[in-house]
């Protein structure tokens, strides 16, 4: 189907074919999760005792985050309920995250010229990479910072660490995500530089402003821990973030001094024009 031109009729047809496909393997995942029991031999049985797959990672998340003498609390009759689902579309989200990205590539790989069509497998590729480190770094620091950091106020505030059960996971559950979602940003930095959308001179000028806005977003999307916990995450991203800047300047230096079409500036291997805007290719 690369081959030839298609009509909007048949784009649309391939793009429903490549949708059913990860809608349906996200539904087998979260079926899987929700359904399969975790001890297989065990089977279901009258008594009661069936535990779903997602037990597993429901225990593992406890084992590891909840500080030692808290105690987790239902204080609504459907919150176990709301945790299982919960934690049972993250899991499939997070499996099947591969084969969504690999069918958005299959889609737009044959609109894209063979100088772009190298740079899209890396830039799945270290998106990809990028995002499980900082679930990672999300779930082994900052999560379970954030539980260590708030241990002291509970002792000074004389009160019985009982938590809510569903107020623990879904910090959990929304700290990893965050964190995934920020380590990501600088792939996004590399390719706005690479396309000529932003200079890395203007990077560099607006440095500052830009640290501070970075800040500014960390602390708004990591939960409640202070501080601290901000810059927790701040740093690893700023390393990253000028890192990608630095690639991104080494790759422009060793691009073609072309010029825009339209206006004659030079653009230095940028898709795009840094004076009037326009597609150069």
């Amino acid at each position: 189907m690369s081959s030839q031109l298609l009509t909007l009729g048949e784009h649309l047809n391939e793009l429903k074919r490549r949708f059913k496909v990860t809608i349906l393997s996200f539904v087998a995942l979260l079926a899987i999760f929700m359904l399969a029991p975790a001890n297989p031999s065990a089977g279901i049985t009258l008594a009661g005792t069936y535990v779903p797959f997602v037990a597993f990672f429901l225990a593992r998340v406890k084992l590891d985050l909840l500080p030692a003498g808290w105690i987790l609390i239902a204080n609504q009759l459907s919150e176990p309920l709301e945790v299982y689902i919960i934690a049972s579309l993250v899991l499939a989200m997070v499996f099947n995250s591969p084969l969504f990205g690999y069918e958005v590539v299959k889609f737009v790989h044959p609109a894209l010229k063979e100088n772009e069509k190298k740079l899209i497998y890396p830039f799945v590729a270290s998106s990809s990479a990028l995002f499980v480190v900082g679930v990672l770094f999300g779930y082994f620091f900052l999560a379970k910072f954030l539980f260590i950091a708030l241990s002291p106020f509970i002792l000074t505030s004389q009160s019985s660490p009982f938590i809510d059960v569903m107020s623990f996971y879904t910090i959990v559950f929304l700290t990893i995500a965050m964190s995934g979602v920020a380590f990501t940003t600088p792939v996004y930095v590399f390719l706005v530089i690479r396309f000529g959308i932003v200079s890395p001179e203007a990077f560099a000028k607006n440095r500052v402003i830009i640290w501070v806005i970075v800040y500014i977003a960390t602390a708004i999307i990591t939960p409640d821990g202070g501080p601290l916990l901000d810059i927790i995450l701040f740093v690893p991203i700023i390393v990253l973030l000028e890192l990608a800047v630095f690639l991104a300047k080494r790759t422009i230096k060793g691009l073609p001094k072309d010029r825009c079409p339209y206006c004659g500036t030079l653009l230095g291997g940028a898709y795009f024009c840094p004076n009037c805007g326009k597609a150069s290719r």
